[in-house]
């Protein structure tokens, strides 16, 4: 499974979530069928890729494009860091935004 989430900054795991547009940078975190982090790459922007979810703290934010991807979105609390998430994730504490 792929998930994209948009930062504020690189610090690998401990990197916090933002909206699309204060992003920095989007971590392509790559988990295993476990759930388990195999791979954090970070990248500009998230066009013309495919990933399966993207996480943002705002629940009108700029999705589009993602949706236009084929992904789904989630909604994770402000202040998050990607461990938070994926481990949100996990126990499905995360609520799908529609």
């Amino acid at each position: 499974m792929l998930v994209v989430i948009p930062v504020a900054s690189i610090n690998n795991q401990e990197s916090l979530v933002c909206t699309i547009a204060d992003a920095k940078s989007f971590a392509f975190v790559k988990l295993s069928e476990s759930m388990q982090i195999e791979n954090i790459q970070f990248k500009e922007n998230f066009a013309n890729e495919f990933f399966d979810y993207i996480v943002t703290p705002k629940k009108d934010d700029e999705l589009d494009e993602a949706y236009e991807l084929g992904a789904r979105a989630l909604l994770a609390n402000n202040g998050m860091s990607i461990e938070d998430i994926i481990e949100a994730m996990m126990f499905r504490e995360l609520d799908e935004i529609v």
